[in-house]
Formats: structure tokens, sequence, C-alpha cells
């Protein structure tokens, strides 16, 4: 594994540039055949003309838009400001207290450069000693917004805490037609029309989830809310509409989206870039916590990219086909998938796990490997043609001590036993892979804390209960180690259950390790599997690993409910299908049923059951008691039957959604590139399939 290389943005070189303005107050900075550049020499509002459309974006709501605006003071100034810049002071009893500054701070000093088709801005403020400079730039699809860690300044006292950018761009009013749009589980819309609760706070929620070594943020008992996966926002503005892409230190970054009353009249959805966090820390054991900030910066270059829609591509579905094409641009989504003749069925296998007893640690064994070769036998003789295995709980002693994976568990058929398996499903073509976790290491291991696990914010070896989280490359060598392994006994995959799931930074004392360097050694592992072993696969699936992966385990199908979203939207499943596949919770582990499977359908998912031989109860006083119930006896018919309703949807296993939309209360359709739609009626709890005209059938 190579260290990751980190990019840098340069700063413009050259002579100020001092524009006049034009009769409206704006002046030209560049164009191309579809957009026009401009800036307000005097605020440095920035305005984007689309040519195609004749809409004009502007950074903030103009004159005419303010008449009605109740907020006065530092409010009305951010509502006019292109950013908002909060900073804490580095010396003092109020580290913590936190201020903000717009471009109405009196001694602000500006500075201009236009080179080639950008424009670049850099603010000072001599009486906090802080600064920093943003670059704007036209694309082909819109406009790109950069905030280079070059150009951040802290000479004084002050240090930067967050920025938020552009946080008023395309703001929108209670009487236009629209919503907002944040990456919130699957995707989630804020509209315009819909009563909002008077909540101060807004949705503000960080890209990937908070930073676990942030005591406080996250328990390794889950988070509190959906994660968010992808790092995108949007808005739609009657017939027009952004969708934003934060290409660079996406994963240091907060979506922030508001509603009227809250900070103005105003609809408004934009990025706030972290640079620090606030901590508690202690003293000594028996001192109570004190809140603290960091003090070395998260140096990295921040980027926008906003792409601009219309008409009937100005909804979701267009921002999410415009994501996917950003993706694919990139060579992050990876090739399309090939047409298959039978959808898959991912069929999860417990093999078992430890519980104490006596005093005495005990493997409990579920499904030996014999056994579930015989789980897979009677799902082909009786239909299902198309199976991908996932076998979890086959290191020694399960999950007791998370280093020690060999030898094989021998309750289950040890090292034979597992190259008998993966031999029989090679020669009945299914698929085989072992789940593991390399990044949880409980203290009953031989693992050092002090020299392989990531550090907090406070210098500390992050620790949840008896659970460290080892270094990335820590995670990486291991994970290398188990992949020679296994390759040996003919495992074809790993099935990852965090890399896709948990990012975070190591706060070492020579630096901090930041987010992107774990980021880019996970996708770097990934891609050492596949070479290895054939497949990588993940839980949860955040956008770093598109690409990398060959398929998308637990994605997101509901919002973490929160406050401020009206509805749950297919976003990411529209961006992913036809390229990665994904799955929804297990179908014999739902809530609810019925409404979980047709949620599946209507999202475009692929069936997935989580089964044992023996009864579950077996399993009670163990780490798998999550498994309340997986008799595979109990569960084939539901599973045959299931598969047969999946099945039936095989000719759009490898086509793109193009667009999702709501008919009616409880009525959902999703449409295919070939024409087809897939209609989902919750009240009647039934689908139906249209065919459309490119269809043979």
């Amino acid at each position: 594994m190579t260290m990751p290389k980190v990019s840098v943005n340069e700063l413009y070189e050259g002579e100020a540039w001092k524009p006049s303005a034009g009769a409206d107050g704006y002046a030209l900075v560049s164009e191309n055949d579809s957009y026009s550049l401009y800036v307000r020499p005097d605020t440095t509002e920035i305005a984007v003309l689309d040519k195609t459309s004749g809409y004009r974006w502007t950074s903030n709501p103009g004159d005419a838009e303010l008449k009605h605006e109740n907020v006065k003071g530092q409010l009305l100034d951010q509502l006019k400001s292109p950013f908002v810049m909060t900073h804490v002071r580095t010396k003092g009893k109020d580290q913590t207290v936190r201020e903000s500054l717009s471009n109405a701070v009196k001694d602000m000093t500006t500075s201009l450069i236009r080179q080639g088709d950008g424009l670049q801005i850099s603010y000072f403020f001599p009486s906090k000693g802080l600064g920093f400079t943003m670059q704007y730039e036209l694309t082909k699809t819109g406009l790109k917004v950069r905030v280079p860690s070059k150009g951040i300044k802290e000479e004084g006292e002050y240090a930067l805490f967050t920025l938020d950018i552009l946080p008023y761009f395309g703001a929108a009013s209670s009487q236009d037609d629209g919503y907002l749009f944040v990456p919130d589980g699957p995707g989630g819309l804020i509209r315009y029309d819909a009563a909002h609760a008077k909540l101060s706070r807004g949705y503000i929620h960080q890209v990937y989830g908070s930073e676990m070594t942030n005591s406080g943020n996250w328990t390794r008992s889950g988070q509190r809310r959906e994660t968010i996966a992808y790092p995108v926002f949007g808005l739609k503005k009657n017939d027009h509409a952004f969708v934003a892409i934060m290409t660079e230190g996406e994963d240091s970054a907060n979506v922030t989206a508001l509603s009227p009353g809250m900070k103005s009249s105003f609809f408004n959805v934009f990025s706030s870039q972290i640079y620090r966090e606030e901590y508690l820390y202690r003293m000594s054991r028996l001192a109570a916590p004190s809140k603290a900030v960091q003090l070395e910066k998260l140096d990295r270059d921040r980027e926008i990219e906003y792409r601009f829609l219309n008409d009937q591509n100005a909804n979701y579905s267009g921002m999410a086909a415009t994501y996917r094409e950003y993706l694919q641009e990139k060579g992050s989504l990876g090739k399309k998938l090939d047409p298959v003749a039978h959808v898959p069925l991912y069929l999860k296998i417990m093999g078992g796990n430890y519980e104490q007893a006596f005093g005495q640690i005990r493997y409990v064994a579920a499904t030996t490997f014999a056994q579930a070769e015989d789980i897979v036998r009677r799902l082909q003789e009786r239909g299902v043609t198309s199976l991908q295995t996932i076998y979890f709980g086959w290191t020694n002693q399960g999950d007791y001590n998370m280093e020690k994976r060999f030898p094989i568990e021998e309750a289950l058929g040890g090292e034979a036993g597992a190259q008998s398996f993966a031999s029989q499903m090679k020669e009945r073509g299914v698929g085989v892979s072992f789940y593991e976790d390399f990044l949880w290491i409980d203290s009953k291991s031989s693992f050092s804390p002090k020299q392989d696990a990531i550090r907090g914010i406070d210098g500390t070896a992050f620790v949840d209960g008896d659970w460290y989280v080892a270094k990335p490359m820590y995670t990486a060598v291991s994970a290398a180690n188990t992949i020679s392994k296994l390759k040996e006994i003919g495992v074809e995959g790993i099935h990852y259950s965090a890399v896709g799931e948990i990012l975070l930074n190591d706060y070492e004392s020579s630096g901090i390790r930041t987010r992107d360097y774990t980021k880019q050694i996970y996708t770097e592992l990934l891609d050492y599997t596949r070479k290895e072993l054939g497949t990588a696969s993940v839980f949860r699936g955040n956008a770093y690993v598109l690409g990398a992966s060959d398929y998308i385990d637990g994605l997101p199908s509901a919002s973490s409910y929160d406050f401020m979203v009206d509805e749950t939207v297919p976003f990411y499943p529209i961006v992913l299908h036809g390229f990665v596949p994904y799955t929804f919770e297990e179908g014999n582990l739902r809530d609810d049923e019925e409404v979980e499977f047709l949620k599946a359908i209507e999202y475009g998912a692929l069936p997935s059951f989580f089964v044992t031989h023996d009864d579950s109860r077996k399993l009670k006083n163990t780490g798998a008691s999550f498994l309340y119930s997986s008799s595979f006896d109990k569960w084939e018919e539901r599973m045959l039957k299931e598969y047969g309703n999946f099945d039936a949807l095989s000719s759009l296993y490898s086509q793109k959604i193009t667009l999702h939309e709501r008919l009616a209360d409880q009525r959902y359709a999703t449409l295919y590139e070939d024409g087809t739609r897939v209609i989902v009626d919750y009240s009647a709890k039934s689908f139906k399939v249209e065919k459309g005209a490119g269809t043979n059938e």
C-alpha cells in the first residue's frame, strides 16, 4: 500500500483586477458557450447567467427580494454576503466563543485577480488577523468554487473555525415552487409549501458522519441518525435548479439547510466547511470535562461544483442523474453492469459467535459450512438460479479476539470445511465472500492502543467501552494478511463492515492524518481485495468507495425522520442503479415486512436474507443476537416468493433509473431507460410493471 498524496491548489498571481461595474452593479468576469460569470466589485457578490434559459443565479438575494425581509443587524449583513466566516480566539479564557464575519466588516480589505476563465477574491480582516481566498471558475456545466488552503491567513489571536461558502446562493421564498434537496438517507426534500417546525438550528450534518474521535459525537452502538453518504446538496426554484457537488474537502464539511424564520425569510442550502472542532477534555480522571477547540486546523483545499438544470431536468431525478454523470466523468462509478437473465439473491449466512458460559468462552455454531452448502443446494433446486453468499462468524472463536482470525473455527468445519464450501459454491456458480471487520479491535487482543489505535482530538487513544479503532494502515495490513490466507482457501471476496461506513481523522502528535488520508487507504484496500480475490463489497456504501465496490449492503432506504425533511426520495439509488448492486434491510429482519419490500421494489434494490441452519435462539447470548428470526426452514418459502417478485424485474438490473415521481398519495413510479415503469401502490400493497417501448416483451 502506497502513502496517499494530498493535492494542493495554487493561488492566482498577477496584478490586481479593478473592474468597472455596469448599471446593475455587476462586472463581467468571463463567459463560455453556456454561462457568464459576473461580480459586484463593491460587495464581491457574484452572479451566473445561464445563456440557455436566460435565468440568472445570484449569490445573494437582490434588493427587490429583500424589501420584505425582517431580520436586521448581523443577520441582514450575512444575507448580503457571499460567505460567513466563524472564528474563535487562540488565547484567553473564552477560546470556545464563536464570532462571525461577513463582507460588511468595515476594515475588511479585498483583492481581485482575474486569470483565464477564473476570478480570485482574497479577503483580509486586519483587526482579527484573519484572511482567506475564494476562487470562481466557469465550467461547461456551471460554476466551480474553491477555497485553497494556501490562501488562509491566521496572523493574530484568532483562528478560523468554519467557513460558509455562498450560504444564500439561489435562495428561495415560500412563494416559489420547489424544494431544497439534502443528502439525508437515500435523499430528502424540504418543500417550500410545507409547514416546518420552529427550529433554531436547521438541518446541519457532516458529510460521512460526525467526527467519531470527538467524544459525544458517536457511539459504537450506532449513529443517532442516518449518516450522509454522498457530498451533494441542491435547490429547485420554479423551472430552474442546481445540484452542488463537494469535490474537495467534502469529508470535513457540513451540509446546512435553513427554512424561513431561522436566519432569514428564505430557504437556503449550502456547505459549511469545518476547519476546527470543539471538543471535551479532562485534566484528570476525576476532573469535570472542559470545552476546548483543536489547535491545528484541518489543512485541506475545499471545492464545490455547481451544475445547473432547467425545465424537465430541474428536479431531484435530474440532480441525481447529474451527480451520476460527474462520477462517470471522474471514473468513480465503475462500468455499467452487464444484463442478467436472473437477478442475484444476496444470501448472508451466520456461522456463529461466542458466548460466555461458566466463566469460559464457548463458540456457538449455528450454520456449519456443510449446512451452508445444503441451504444453497435447496434454494437452487427450487428455482433460485443466481446467488451470492456472504459467510459471517467464520473466525476462530467468532469475534472474541478480533485479531485472532485463524485457524478457521473448527466447530464450523475448520479450513477443510471452508475449502469444501468454496469449492462447492464455485461448481454451482455461486459467489463466496467472507465478512470481516478490520476497524474495531477489542481490548482482549494483543493490539497496542498506544501504537496502533487512532487518536482523538485530545491526543489520547480513541476508545469506546472495550473497543478501539485501528489506524487505517493497521486495518489495511491486517486485511492484506487475511486476504492471502483466504485466497488459498478459495474465497472470492471480502465483505467489509466499516470501511464503507466510517471515516475518521487521526490526531497524531506529529500532525493530523485527515479523513482524506483514511479515505485513500480504504479505497486502495478495496482495490487490492478485488485484485487478489476477485470481489470486494461494503456495508452502507459512502461515496468514496464507489468504483471500488462490487456490492453495497444495507444501503439506507429511509430518512432520519428529521423535522426539516418533508419527503424521502431515492436520489442515491438513482445514482447507483445499473452500476453498483445494492440491497436494503434483509427480508427476514424488516420492521415492516410489506412496506419495506415494496420500498426495495420502488428503489430498485435486490433481494437479501440473513439466515442460519439452526434456530436463532442458540445465538441469544452471543454478539449475533440481532438475528431474532433466521432459521432457513422458517423463511424458505418467503425467500422463494420474494425472489420470484424481484426476478420479474431482471431486465432492469443493468439499466439506469431516469425518473422517479409521486403519482398520488402512497403511489409512486420509477422509470428506467428502456421506458419500463415500475408503479408501487402502498395503499393497495402491490406493484405493477409497465413494459417500455424498448423492451421485447
